[in-house]
This record gives structure tokens, sequence and C-alpha cells, in this order.
């Protein structure tokens, strides 16, 4: 016994002795933006925490990097402004001393090129301003101007140009940014956000008087959250709610927004915005609880980060307050909530990929290159990659690649060009051999009927035969005398497994069309299609039809039986069976500059088929014309009646079944 209680003393030792496997991993998610997609995707880590001095903050408002890579903060609740080196170390403090200097919940600052350090000093109602040692300059207060008179001057963020000119945002001011020069005259306001108008608005401003309307809440714009400005001198106004719509703007100096209130993905709880050297966009948003990088244009690239209010770990964000990037992309976070400054650096990845796109983005094609390359290396399921490598090989003109690369990236512009110059060296190479095709095609179409013909005249076909081919024949018939046509299938009576072939055909044409479409005009990945969904929307509606109709027809006196109704509706489909085969084959040639064909004989198949379901309504019911598209309209009420019909009770079916289920577990696990 003693040695089998050793023998277990040893094992369980022997057990916390051997080493077990350690796993880091990144408190948050990295997501790429897939805009053809329109859809997230994860992502293997571009930014991740970078370990600082940690230097603890009463409450961090405001945050800038100065071209020296200096980190300034403006901490409100220590009423001044700290600033770090590039590795999070203390270099000085501004705003303590007694005197002129002193700060008051400084809210907001601007760094010029030079190291002059602008201050929206909230508290002393004014704008300091102190040399790069931190030594005081000047003040501005309050400028002198009759169209300030009724406001209250109280900066929370400001950026300076070129010219010395300052931007500043005031308290929930929805007028835009004040403009004052450096002489600290009022020059205008600047920037505001447009009013949001509602459909409510609209029918208020119709219907009330003007004493009225002037009872009603006016329409204000929504006030400027946070203002940053670029290399280029374009000031980046920073808006939250509106669902992104107008989240971002780019202004120029005369005040017009480069991104034309263009909606951002990840836009709806914008804190602050700021630019790298590239001219990458990096924002922090609350709806999101995000970090969102985007290109020049405004397209969201990637999301990283991670929110938790309760957080006691570095490089989760309590309450992100400003950001900032440093010259070599460092990403810097201000936390109220938490007190610390984050940072965040870029991985090998990330800095591969951020520079394939940044030279992507400029047409760079070939520099990218190597740097696509070496991602793709990385990550072979980034679409990103692969939209960027089929630009370089079409670049290159090695267009059987670039067809891959971008018909895997569902890039359809990129893969039409590529399919443009595929196809036109295909014409140039083989195009005797087309024409001598189309030559022998033209004489099969000519002269193959005709020997069909005559060979059914020698040989005629049996009896029995005669009335289904007339039944068949009848469908192209129909086509182009849709009255004489319907006249003639309302006295017969076809056979049932005629009707049943039409519409085996019908299907098998939709099932085709669902496989077999031009990519360019059918964008999916096709192991993805969800086929039982997409026939029962083609189904679906053409059998409600027959029911409707016939149900409608048959109060409103009609003439039509059930059977004839369905015949109809089945001969109704043949623009369908003779359209969609030549639609479904030009989609697999034509480019996007040429879809217009395509989109044609789809208009006009559509429209040849409504035709034929009323000519057959008016021809089976015997209705006049007006009757007929009068109860066409009513039959097509009775399908969304229906269709509203089928999902109540389908609803509350299954809220019974599931009744019945959980009771029938309560009693089986209590039993």
């Amino acid at each position: 016994m003693k040695k089998f209680l050793l023998f277990l003393l040893l094992a369980a030792t022997s057990m916390l002795v051997v080493p077990e496997a350690i796993y880091a991993e990144l408190p948050y998610r990295t997501s790429y933006y897939d805009s053809n997609q329109a859809a997230w995707l994860r992502i293997q880590p571009i930014y991740t925490p970078a370990e600082t001095k940690r230097i603890r903050f009463v409450e961090p408002i405001d945050l800038q990097i100065g071209s020296d890579d200096k980190v300034y903060v403006a901490d409100k609740g220590a009423n001044k402004i700290i600033v770090l080196d590039n590795d999070g170390e203390l270099l000085l403090t501004i705003g303590e001393e007694e005197g002129d200097s002193m700060l008051s919940a400084p809210e907001g600052l601007f760094i010029t090129p030079e190291g002059v350090i602008y201050v929206a000093d909230s508290g002393n109602q004014r704008i300091a301003v102190f040399g790069p040692d931190g030594k005081f300059i000047r003040e501005y207060k309050k400028p002198a101007s009759s169209v300030l008179e009724q406001s209250h001057f109280v900066p929370v963020k400001l950026v300076v140009d070129r010219r010395g000119v300052m931007y500043i945002s005031l308290n929930s001011s929805y007028q835009g940014l004040l403009r004052v020069n450096g002489a600290g005259e009022f020059m205008g306001y600047f920037g505001a956000n447009k009013a949001q108008q509602t459909v409510l608005n609209w029918l208020k401003k119709l219907i009330l008087n003007k004493e009225q309307l002037s009872k009603e809440l006016a329409s204000l714009p929504r006030p400027i959250t946070n203002v940053a400005i670029d290399h280029d001198g374009f000031i980046f106004t920073a808006t939250a709610a509106g669902f992104g719509q107008g989240a971002i703007r780019k202004l120029n100096a005369g005040g017009v927004d480069a991104f034309k209130n263009k909606t951002l993905v990840n836009g709806h709880g914008i804190v602050d915005v700021t630019s790298d050297a590239n001219g990458f966009l990096y924002n922090i948003d609350m709806g999101s609880g995000r970090i969102n990088i985007y290109d020049k244009n405004g397209e969201a690239l990637f999301a990283f980060g991670f929110m938790d209010n309760a957080t006691q770990q570095y490089g989760v964000l309590g309450f992100p307050t400003s950001i900032g990037v440093d010259s070599k992309f460092g990403v810097w976070v201000s936390d109220s909530r938490t007190g610390t400054i984050h940072k965040f650096v870029r991985t090998e990845f990330g800095s591969d990929v951020m520079n394939a796109l940044g030279l992507y983005l400029d047409g760079k094609y070939e520099q990218s290159k190597p740097y696509w390359d070496r991602v793709y290396a990385r990550n072979d399921m980034y679409n990103g990659t692969f939209q960027g490598l089929g630009k370089v090989y079409l670049h290159e003109n090695n267009h059987e690649d670039a067809l891959s690369f971008l018909k895997t990236a569902f890039d359809t512009k990129g893969y039409s060009k590529a399919y443009w110059q595929i196809r036109l060296d295909f014409l140039q190479q083989y195009f005797l051999w087309m024409v001598a095709a189309i030559a022998v095609l033209l004489l099969l179409v000519r002269y193959v009927p005709r020997a069909i013909r005559k060979q059914i005249k020698r040989r005629p076909l049996p009896e029995s035969w005669q009335r289904p081919l007339g039944d068949l024949r009848n469908l192209w018939y129909i086509m182009f005398h849709p009255y004489e046509g319907f006249y003639k299938l309302k006295e017969a009576k076809v056979a049932p497994w005629i009707i049943i072939l039409i519409l085996i055909c019908a299907v098998a044409v939709k099932i085709a069309t669902i496989y077999y479409t031009g990519f360019l005009f059918h964008p999916v990945e096709l192991s993805q299609i969800n086929l039982i969904g997409s026939l029962g929307l083609f189904v679906v509606p053409w059998i409600t039809w027959i029911i409707a109709n016939y149900l409608v027809c048959s109060i409103k006196d009609g003439e039509g039986k059930f059977r004839e109704v369905i015949q109809g509706s089945t001969y109704a489909l043949a623009p369908y069976l003779f359209f969609s085969i030549p639609t479904l084959i030009l989609s697999n040639m034509v480019t996007l500059d040429e879809r217009i064909i395509v989109d044609t004989l789809n208009a006009v198949m559509f429209l040849w088929m409504g035709v034929m379901l009323i000519v057959m309504t008016q021809v089976i019911h015997n209705f006049d014309f007006m009757e007929t598209l009068k109860n066409i309209a009513i039959t097509v009420f009775t399908i969304g009646t229906i269709w509203l019909f089928a999902f109540l009770v389908f609803g509350l079916s299954y809220n019974l079944y599931d009744f019945f289920y959980q009771l029938y577990k309560e009693v089986t696990f209590y039993g």
C-alpha cells in the first residue's frame, strides 16, 4: 500500500513539473473590411500593444504627436499639459505655474511643426500659447465681434494651419469651427454640419404656418466632436451619431467636403480622427468599440481593439478620448477611465499590408508587388491580397492570372478589364475560324429545319405524336400571337405531362441561370448558394399567382377554369424559356461596359411575360381590357395577403410546436 501511495505521489509530482503549453493571445480581434462582400472578416493582428513607461494621468482628454514624435497630453483633471518622449518617459509639464501660464481644465491642444503649443484652456475661456520649452507666450480671448456677443467662448478643440489661423471647436456649438487669425480677429465660422432633414420635418413645413412653425423645436446641425489637420492642410472634422453619414469630413480651405458627406463604415460614435504620413485615417468609434483604419478616400480597411468599462488590462480601452499617430505609424490613444496612454505598434504583417495598400492606392502597382507577395505568404485568405495582386498582374498584362485573382476577390470592375483583354486576344487569334463557325451555324439554322420537314413528309410521325408536338409548337407560336394562341389554348386540353415537362424545363433553366450566369452578372461564391431558397423564390410566386388569379377572377365572374389558368400561366413562361438561354450565354461573353445588352434582354423578357399574363387573364376569363387590369391588381393584392397569412400561420405553428416541445422536455426531465 505504501509503495502504491508513493507511486501516486511521484506521478502527481511529475505531472506538476511537466511544462504546459502557453499561448500568447491579444485581448482583442483584428478584422478587415471586404468592400466587395460588404462584410468584416477576421485577420491576424495589424497592431499590437507596446510597452511604455505607463505614467498615470488624472483625466487625459486630448493627445497630439509633435513632428519630433513627442507625445503631448492635455490632462483636464490635473490642469496641465504633459509632454512624453516616444517611449512614454516624462519630459515636461506645462501650465502648473502661477500666473498667466496656469491652465484650468484644458481640453484640447495643437502642436505646430515648430513645436509651438496651442492649448484650448476651457476653464479660463481662452487659447493659451506656449513655446517648445513650455514658456508662456500669449493668450487669445474671445474675439471682438458683434456676431459673437451672445456666444460663450469655451474652446475645447483646435487646429492651426500654416498661416497661423486657428480653427476652434467651441463647447456644444452647432455653428461649426470658429476661425480666428494670428492677431486674434474673428474670421467667421467654418465647416458647420448640415441640419438633419427628416420626412416629419418636411411634412411639418408643408402643413404648418409660420406661427406654428416658430413654436416647433428647430432642427439644428450636430456639433463637431473633434478636429484634426493633415500634412496637406485638409481639415478633418469628426461628428458622432448620424449612422456614419458625414461622420468624418475632409474640408479644404473653402470649407468644401472632399468626402461629400459620405457614410462611413463604423462611424456611429466617432470620438477623434487623425491621419498618418501616407494619408491613412485612424479613428476611435464608441459605437463599434474599436479603432478603425480607412484609406484616403474614407473606405474602411481594418478595425482592431476592444473596449471594456471595467478593464485593468493594458491595450484594452476603457473610455478613449483621443488618438494620434507618430512618424513610425505607432498609434497612441488617451484613456480617461484608466488614466493611461495606450500605444500600439504595427506588426510585421501590418507593415507589409499597409505599405502594399499605400503603394497600391497611389497606383504604384509594381512597387507594391513584393509587399503583396509577403502578405500572401502569411495569409492566403485575405481578399485584399487577391485584389492587389490582381491589379498588379493586370498592369503587367498577365491577364490570365489577373482574372483568377480578381475573381477570387470578387472585384467585378477589375475582372471585366482583364476579361476584355483576354477576349480581344482570342478574337484576334481566331477571328477567321469564328466567322467560318458563324457561317456554318447560319447554314444549319436555314437548311436543317427544311431537311427535317422533308423527312417528316416522307415518313410521317405516328398520329399519336401530332397533338403533343402541336401543343409544344404552340409554346413558340403563343409568344408572337398571344391572343390567337391563348384562344386556341382555351379550347384545347393540353396533356398534363406536357405542362409538367414545360415546368421542369423552366426549373432547369432557372438552375442553369443560378450556376452558370457569368461572374460579372452573378458575383457570388457558388458553394454558398442556397438552391432550395432560390428555387422557392421562383416557384412560390408562380403558384400563388395561379391560386390568386383563379380565386379573384371566379368571384369577378371570370369564365376560366382552374385547369385553364394553370395551362395559360404555364405557357406565359415561354419568354423566360426562350430568352434565358441566350441571356445566359451572353452573360459569359460580354464585359461590364456591354452589360446593357444583357440588361435589355432581361427587361424585354419580363415585360413580355407581363404582357402574356395580361392577355392570358383577358382571354381565359373573357374580360375586357380594363376589367383585366383591375382584376390583375386585385390578384397582386391577394398574393400579398396569401403570403402574409402563410407567414402568420407558420409563425404561430412554430410557436405551438415549440411550446409542446419544451413541455415534452420538461416532463421527460422531471419524469
